[in-house]
């Protein structure tokens, strides 16, 4: 029977692509079924269409980035690290850069060149590939995993899941790994959004959208108590706010107004400053221009997108003269500078989340060869395992190593 594979793989995105190449011997029939018109859909995205593909970090410290569950990925990333992905890129000819907080991209700052080294070798290694091959069912019969779509049925003696989660559904990952999953025998625990813009329903700081703040201080107050509090860029949007320090923190949010909790963002805008040498360097200002007007002190104080903003907040006209400032003034200002403060209401909905928390149970997947604990011969790869980690490269980096732990386990 000619459509009987070794090994098929639904999902053509990271893990799905990285668990073809590893599972095909000289041996074996592999087949990936995709249901787009191409691979990588969602890999494009990333980064920016940058692709932060992996860290530099030491493998304990990616453990630890993923929380209690992390050591679930040791077997998969002593297996195949971060270096060992680093090595297999390059000695494709694909140079990369590590950047800021040990992010790793390609030297070409294009997604599109991780794609095209996979495609390659995808094509090198006589991987069979499927394309726009939706799969609606998948059930085991005599041995055999039969994955039927509408015009035919594929037939597999293992089966590696790798459909991703349901964020971006655009691109594909619309959550039928959890059906075929959930019909298989297996527990899924709830999707929700990880890595996801929040929302704040005020007009006045939906007004700041398109600004962009470095170097700040963002803390998170819930009853009065700060719980999250980090240094870093984030960004005002139409809806709320959104960047690298509000992504890392948002599914803690989302957990918390989940419990009807009030959530408070407060935002440090000169953090290496203390309110006392704040004060000085204002008076300086003032002292170098006194004759201009408040609003020239602001643009030497803050983004301009900020201050009309602020002008509001201050309740200062923005023709006074710096000299005719008082201290009441300067101090109001001071406390904006150091202490602005507006209420986070909701966060984005799941598909627009860069990664889905939940997924299938870490407890129900041997984390040394990712197979099922349920049914022999089935594994998972990706985000469609129950494991979600900040950003900065570490869960492409879990979905290049399981994918790779999982095709290598079916050989």
């Amino acid at each position: 029977m000619n459509n009987v594979f070794e090994v098929a793989i639904i999902g053509g995105g990271p893990a799905g692509m990285m668990a073809g190449i590893e599972a095909k011997t000289s041996k074996n029939k592999v087949i990936i079924l995709e249901k787009n018109q191409s691979l990588g859909k969602k890999l494009l995205l990333t980064g920016k269409g940058r692709c932060n593909l992996t860290t530099s970090k030491e493998i304990p410290q990616i453990i630890d980035a993923f929380g209690k569950k992390g050591k679930f990925l040791y077997g998969a990333l002593t297996r195949f690290s971060n270096q060992n992905l680093r090595q297999f890129f390059e000695e494709k000819g694909v140079k990369l850069k590590v950047e800021r907080g040990g992010r790793v991209f390609p030297q070409s700052d294009k997604s599109k060149t991780i794609l095209n080294c996979f495609e390659k070798e995808l094509k090198k290694k006589k991987v069979k590939i499927n394309f726009e091959f939706k799969v609606k069912k998948v059930i085991v019969k005599d041995n055999l995993f039969k994955l039927i779509n509408q015009e035919e049925t594929i037939l597999a003696k293992k089966l590696i899941i790798a459909t991703g989660g349901k964020s971006y559904p655009q691109t594909g990952s619309t959550g039928d790994g959890y059906l075929f999953a959930q019909a298989l025998g297996h527990k899924i625990i709830r999707p929700e959004p990880a890595l996801v813009p929040l929302i704040v329903n005020d007009k006045e700081i939906n007004s700041l959208a398109g600004l962009s703040l470095k170097n700040i201080n963002l803390s998170f107050f819930c009853e009065d108590k700060v719980f999250l509090k980090e240094f870093g860029e984030m960004l005002f949007t139409h809806q709320g706010i959104s960047g690298p320090i509000v992504l890392e923190f948002s599914k803690e949010v989302y957990k918390k107004l989940n419990k009807g909790k009030k959530i408070l963002a407060q935002i440090d805008l000169k953090p290496a400053l203390e309110k006392s040498v704040l004060k000085k360097r204002i008076h300086r200002e003032i002292e170098k221009m006194p004759k201009k007007e408040y609003q020239n002190l602001l643009r030497v104080l803050l983004p301009r997108l900020l201050i009309e903003y602020v002008l509001k907040i201050t309740e200062v006209d923005k023709h006074l003269k710096n000299a005719c400032l008082t201290e009441i003034q300067i101090s109001n200002l001071i406390n904006f500078l150091k202490d602005f403060r507006f209420e986070i209401t909701g966060v984005m909905p799941l598909k627009t989340a860069i990664v889905t928390s939940g997924g299938i149970d870490i407890n129900e997947i041997n984390s040394k060869t990712m197979e099922s604990k349920i049914v022999p011969n089935l594994f998972f790869a990706g985000e469609i395992i129950a494991l979600d980690g900040p950003t900065g490269g570490y869960n492409l980096q879990k979905a290049f190593s399981t994918g790779w732990l999982a095709g290598k386990s079916t050989n």
